[in-house]
């Protein structure tokens, strides 16, 4: 691992890392001899903010793109993602954010501050489980056992399996869950706005590592047969009621703390559109999402401005429609981990065991709707969108629900739905099912699992 044995810490005072989406991170700490600073604050503070910089920038567009909630142009490089080319040296930056900076915090948190810090521990273990998850999901084994421990003389970590990788996942959150537990005067200090999220709330920390836990439970489907029951209990154990649980990135609006899918917008024009499969969808359905979703298209006069996304070969219009105002604003707040992802996963989950998933189905649509919209989905809508309700359908809604994440693409990969069709002007004429190891890695640890095949399928996804 060329940067992360480093044991460098991301520091995070403010927005500061987030001018601009063009650096994403990318040489934020590159700097041997700045001195490494481990207070639980600042290190909860920095995990949560590159946490914030990965949920809205490259493996997400990656994802989208090759689930067609987005399309890439020929503008800019996102053409060739458009067209499955990924290369080992494109993905560098995601691999090396994540494990540089985002989950060495959280070893140094669960290192130095377990005894005497739990809240921050705990928190900091919740947000390990997302961004080990992130890794996982995508290259398959991954390294953890050993990654940070290059203190203790490993310089080249052994890789875990994806089924050790997902057992370590729940064992994560089952230990954050016991720390956040914990009376307040087990704590040295506990968190409070140095958490952007809740604010030190622990009662909704938990919430959400229950839900992960779900979640992470219901992607084995293909290799448990259990994963329904279990992601049933861990929803059933969470609590979560409203949208006012969601844990959500948050941007201050201002220069130094853009929202990412709107700066990339602004400063990359162009590179990126929304995809046809996804605009139609809405389109089709008379969506109240529409019009927050999704922004009108830019033609040239005389025709009218609409909600137009570019099909999977179409790599070269440009006056197609980008993200909508509800998701791409300089402020707008993106899920990570939702009430409505909850309820989704219910319903799935429901249907799976033979039982009855309208409910749930029903709440999962409602409170996608009033997340994005911020009015309640008329009777109709609701009645109409959960008419039938099948694994097809439950997956199709959420996949236009859970927009600009990655658990659309990880449904696509375990479920087959939504039925995409994909680009058949690809070299491979099959979408990608995950991402080549970096060229970091193959050439500086002999001991990485090295997967260059995109199409190539992962440990889950049979």
């Amino acid at each position: 691992m060329k940067k992360y044995i480093k044991s460098v810490v991301l520091v995070a005072i403010g927005f500061g890392m987030l001018v601009g989406c063009q650096s994403e991170l990318d040489n934020f700490n590159e700097n041997p001899n700045s001195p490494i600073v481990t207070t639980p604050s600042l290190l909860l503070a920095g995990m949560e903010v590159s946490t914030f910089s990965t949920h809205t920038t490259g493996l997400i567009r990656i994802s989208n793109i090759f689930d067609q909630h987005l399309a890439g142009t020929s503008v800019g490089q996102l053409g060739d993602i458009q067209r499955y080319i990924v290369s080992e040296q494109d993905v560098n930056n995601e691999w090396n954010t994540l494990y540089s900076t985002t989950l060495m915090n959280g070893y140094l948190l669960n290192r130095d501050f377990a005894t005497s810090h739990p809240y921050y521990n705990g928190i900091g273990q919740i947000l390990t489980a997302v961004n080990l998850s992130y890794a996982t999901d995508l290259w398959g084994d991954v390294p953890y056992d050993e990654a940070f421990r290059a203190n203790e003389g490993v310089k080249n970590p052994k890789y875990n399996t994806q089924q050790e990788i997902y057992s370590r996942l729940q064992m994560i959150l089952d230990d954050a869950i016991v720390n956040l537990e914990k009376p307040v005067l087990s704590n040295n200090s506990v968190p409070g706005n140095d958490d952007y999220i809740f604010n030190g709330d622990t009662k909704k920390w938990i919430q959400i590592a229950y839900v992960l836990k779900a979640r992470f439970a219901l992607r084995l489907t293909e290799v448990d047969s259990n994963s329904a029951q279990k992601a049933l209990d861990f929803i059933s154990k969470s609590g979560i009621s409203s949208n006012a649980d969601d844990a959500n990135t948050f941007f201050t609006g201002t220069s130094n703390g853009l929202n990412q899918w709107y700066a990339f917008g602004k400063s990359r024009q162009n590179y990126l559109k929304t995809g046809a499969y996804f605009v139609n969808s809405l389109k089709d359905d008379n969506d109240p999402r529409l019009p927050f979703t999704i922004a009108l298209s830019t033609p040239k006069s005389p025709l009218l401005p609409t909600y137009v996304g570019n099909e999977p070969e179409d790599i070269d219009t440009v006056s197609s429609s980008y993200i909508g105002s509800a998701f791409a604003s300089p402020a707008s707040a993106i899920g990570i981990v939702t009430y409505a992802e909850a309820k989704f996963i219910e319903a799935e989950a429901r249907f799976r065991l033979g039982q009855d998933a309208k409910q749930a189905f029903g709440d999962a649509v409602a409170a996608s709707v009033l997340k994005i919209t911020g009015n309640a989905a008329s009777p109709n809508f609701l009645s109409l969108t959960t008419s039938l309700v099948s694994l097809e359908s439950i997956i199709k809604q959420k996949y236009i629900a859970l927009f600009l994440t990655m658990e659309p693409y990880n449904d696509y990969r375990r479920t087959g739905f939504p039925a995409l069709v994909p680009n058949q002007n690809s070299n491979t004429k099959l979408i990608p099912v995950r991402l080549p190891i970096p060229s970091d890695e193959r050439q500086y640890n002999p001991n990485a699992t090295v997967v260059s095949n995109v199409t190539t399928h992962l440990w889950w996804d049979k």
